[in-house]
């Protein structure tokens, strides 16, 4: 009998035969692991606010190590992950604004896990436009303020003045900003739309408002929001208010004065009349610090323009002296302001041929006419494209000449090297996106000025609402920051500090100062 040791001598042969076959081919590499996977959601990808808040989402980590957020590839801050998503919010402190305020951002997280494998998000584009304060609606269909307004006060005493049409009747509110929902209203006689304008308060802090409609009517209210005149059955034009609260109210052939308590001031002024105006009038009457209100007119001839000034005592509207200015060819109604002194006249005078551009001028009308051997104090350069306005700001020593879509910053001390000239930084205006046309300008503390732009519009349509910001803090500085809201609109104005507040959709804002945007720059 075979003995149990050959027994197992016959079988070892086939048990070596697996092994053989290994050593004949080898194992396959090991498995390289899948790198994690990590995205950013943006909660509001256009955001005006206090900070930008964020998602980060990830998976294929065992654990995470390390999870950073950047801004173009530049790190922005390291993340504690806690679970996912991982909720971010960064401060304003945590960006940087070297590429501008309210600028695009390219934002992506990487994350690394403790075995070292690591990966990079897609990159998702934000805007975020940093503001001190935010005041967020009363509800989904109550906005924090009218879509236009005024501001009084300031700080956390400030209120917002403007009006809203609500089917087919018209409310003027005053909103404060430490209660929305507490507001004061007062129905009014005529319609609210966006033609309506709210004057400034006349003497300041104490004084009236008047709240006007194109081609409608015109209320007078007190600083305790009580209306304390109005025009019944008066066709207002235009308006603007004299430093006691007067109203100004004028057409081409006709001033008037209304006192702010109710009643007429003076007997109105009417073209043609022995006692009255001699030409159109041309643009805003501006009372004057010696008690005399400045008035620009035109007269049309055959192929040009005759524009002049008269001035009358703004006590009584009486002794009217007349003061020709220039005559210009082609037939235009230029843009004009007054300094200051309401001694200087500041024209625009449009060319269209061969290439379009506008001059400005500083007339000095009380000592001869505006010319060379006259009395022009300065001219500009030749402004490309179409003159639309001119706004001294800056205590008189800057005039805006404001262009379609162009701003230009004028130099406007007489005797100055640069007199007249444009002091923008490397000599270019600021200019608006795209199609955007100008539609408000709003001059700030010192230096500082504001432009709002919007779509264009046809002449009888009414004009839409702004959608864009431009601001400067210095004109040789250039842009301080650019904001625009997207599928929206935006408004803002001064309070009585003269700090900006803006509504930007359903909010309302208030942005850093200009000096606090340009360190952050």
């Amino acid at each position: 009998m075979p003995t149990p040791l050959l027994r197992r001598a016959l079988v070892r042969p086939a048990l070596l035969l697996p092994f053989l076959a290994l050593a004949c081919n080898p194992p396959p590499p090991p498995t390289t692991p899948e790198p994690p996977q990590v995205s950013v959601v943006v909660d509001q990808p256009n955001t005006v606010g206090k900070s930008l808040k964020l998602f980060i989402t990830t998976t294929g980590c065992d654990q995470v190590q390390k999870l950073e957020l950047l801004d173009n590839n530049e790190l922005l801050k390291q993340v504690t992950y806690g679970a996912t998503p991982t909720a971010v919010e960064l401060a304003t402190s945590d960006l940087r604004f070297t590429r501008g305020i309210a600028t695009n951002l390219s934002l992506t997280a990487r994350v690394t896990c403790a075995d070292g494998r690591t990966n990079v998000s897609q990159a998702q584009p934000a805007t975020y436009f940093p503001v001190e304060e935010v005041v967020e609606p009363i509800n989904s269909t109550t906005p924090a303020v009218p879509d236009y307004f005024v501001a009084d006060g300031s700080g956390a005493n400030a209120s917002f003045i403007g009006c809203t049409k609500e089917g087919s009747r018209s409310f003027l509110y005053k909103v404060p900003k430490s209660n929305p929902a507490n507001r004061q209203s007062i129905e009014m006689d005529f319609p609210c739309d966006p033609t309506t304008i709210i004057t400034d308060r006349k003497p300041a802090g104490t004084g009236w408002r008047w709240v006007w409609t194109k081609g409608m009517g015109a209320f007078a209210i007190d600083a305790s929001f009580k209306v304390t005149a109005r025009t019944t059955g008066l066709t207002v034009k235009n308006l603007t208010i004299g430093p006691d609260g007067k109203a100004l109210i004028y057409d081409e052939v006709s001033l008037r004065a209304l006192s702010p308590t109710g009643g007429e001031a003076w007997p109105p002024l009417i073209v043609g009349d022995p006692n009255g105006l001699t030409s159109l009038i041309l643009a805003d009457p501006y009372v004057r610090p010696d008690g005399r209100i400045a008035i620009p007119f035109y007269d049309e001839g055959f192929d040009q323009t005759v524009i002049s000034v008269g001035t009358v005592r703004y006590s009584d509207g009486q002794d009217l002296k007349m003061y020709e200015v220039d005559t210009i060819k082609p037939i235009q109604q230029p843009p004009v302001a007054f300094d200051p002194t309401g001694k200087v006249l500041y024209l625009a005078t449009q060319t269209t041929s061969p290439t379009i551009f506008a001059t400005v001028r500083a007339c000095g009308f009380e000592g001869g006419k505006c010319i060379p051997s006259g009395n022009r104090l300065w001219i500009s350069s030749e402004l490309p494209g179409y003159m639309a306005g001119l706004v001294p700001y800056n205590n008189g020593t800057r005039v805006a000449a404001i262009g379609s879509n162009r701003f230009w910053f004028l130099e406007a001390r007489d005797g100055q090297l640069n007199e007249g000239q444009a002091v923008n930084k490397d000599q270019q205006p600021l200019i608006a996106n795209g199609s955007l046309v100008a539609r408000f300008a709003q001059p700030g503390a010192g230096d500082t000025f504001y432009m709002f732009t919007s779509a264009g519009w046809a002449e009888g349509d009414p004009p839409p609402y702004p959608v864009e910001i431009v601001a400067t803090d210095a004109a040789e500085r250039g842009e301080l920051f650019r904001y625009r809201v997207p599928g929206g609109s935006l408004y803002g104005a001064l309070d009585d500090s003269e700090a900006l507040w803006l509504r930007v959709g359903s909010k309302l804002v208030k942005p850093f100062t200009p000096a606090q945007y340009r360190a952050m720059r």
